[in-house]
């Protein structure tokens, strides 16, 4: 792995060292082999990025959500048959009867939350907001079970449930069963009052300036969004699932046969796009939020792992990201039908439904 090439494409893309940047981070077999930093991390301080700055993972989220669940799949607490009017009392019929696997799949057919909040909301909005929204109405996109759409909803009622099931806090089960056996000790889901440590705020670009961009309406919602992780707090965590979590039995089945064909030869479940290639599988995701975008790739053959994560909400991201791929002459996880996209575009296609 060249550093001198891999530091040469990254600058072509973020020559700056004044303005919001990127941390990239590439490990192998569990060790960090290529890092790269550049940027502030806050315009305010000025504090820099460094592999130990924390980004709003965005919907790279969901995928500690669905592992959240799976550690109560495993303890026996929860079924993915289990269906919504187990948790939840005043659900609209239509809603009653969707199924825990059906939210990790998004293949729900439940409203966008997004689509439900009243124009003139200025408060952020919760989880529990959330669940108060679907429960005002009967309508659905398609009956459940029947197809595709990526929801935000879902991995929301998700993280409710597993409040429910485990009767604490998500943010305190997620640190005390994912996070804190995994040293990663300032990784955290995010709530109002959190205190984070080395925090990215996020920007957005402005003519030749950024502004403040950090949060909105539908900033606080955890389940979907809500997680802070630093570079080398997320390679921690990828290598626990590439090492530990996949090959469990009950995992490989969703990941496997349970997962659901989107497009283009990528299926998803528990919070991961999955494209198959000859004998190895390709798993990734990105994350868009107001001031972040990130994007993530395991290889699970070469038992790698790439991110890129950036406090700044432009698209740089997505031919960077490309170029890098080129770079490790690494291929890009979807069909030949797709080959002329950026990875980080299907992607934001696919969300947009």
């Amino acid at each position: 792995m060249e550093k001198s090439l891999l530091d040469k494409t990254l600058s072509n893309y973020y020559p700056k060292g004044n303005e919001p940047g990127i941390a990239v981070a590439i490990s192998q077999h569990g060790q960090i082999r290529y890092q790269y930093a550049v940027g502030i991390a806050d315009l305010k301080t000025k504090q820099k990025i460094t592999e130990k700055t924390h980004f709003r993972m965005a919907s790279v989220s969901k995928q500690v959500t669905a592992q959240a669940i799976c550690s109560l799949f495993a303890q026996g607490k929860l079924k993915p048959t289990d269906q919504l009017g187990l948790f939840f009392d005043d659900l609209p019929l239509a809603l009653e009867g969707i199924t825990v696997a059906q939210l990790l799949q998004h293949r729900s057919g439940i409203m966008d939350y997004e689509a439900l909040i009243p124009s003139d909301r200025t408060a952020q909005v919760s989880d529990k907001d959330v669940l108060d929204y679907i429960r005002q109405t009967d309508t659905v996109y398609f009956p459940s079970g029947s197809q595709f759409r990526y929801s935000n909803t879902g991995y929301c009622l998700l993280a409710l449930i597993v409040e429910k099931v485990a009767k604490e806090s998500f943010a305190a089960f997620v640190k005390k069963h994912l996070f804190l056996p995994n040293a990663i000790r300032d990784g955290i889901v995010y709530t109002v009052d959190s205190d984070i440590p080395n925090r990215a705020f996020g920007y957005h670009p402005k003519g030749d300036t950024f502004v403040f961009a950090d949060q909105s309406v539908t900033s606080a919602t955890q389940g979907d969004g809500g997680v802070y992780l630093s570079a080398l707090e997320y390679h921690q965590w990828a290598n626990y699932l590439l090492h530990k979590r996949f090959p469990e039995a009950v995992i490989q089945d969703f990941l496997g046969t349970e997962r659901l064909p989107v497009k283009d030869g990528v299926s998803y479940n528990l919070g991961w796009f999955i494209y198959p290639l000859e004998r190895n599988t390709l798993f990734f995701h990105s994350g868009e939020s107001t001031g972040f975008h990130n994007i993530v790739y395991l290889d699970q053959q070469k038992d790698l792992v790439i991110t890129l994560f950036s406090n700044r909400d432009d698209l740089l991201i997505a031919d960077a990201f490309d170029a890098l791929l080129a770079v490790l002459k690494l291929p890009k996880p979807m069909g030949p039908s797709a080959e002329n996209k950026s990875v980080f575009g299907w992607l934001n296609a696919v969300y947009a439904n």
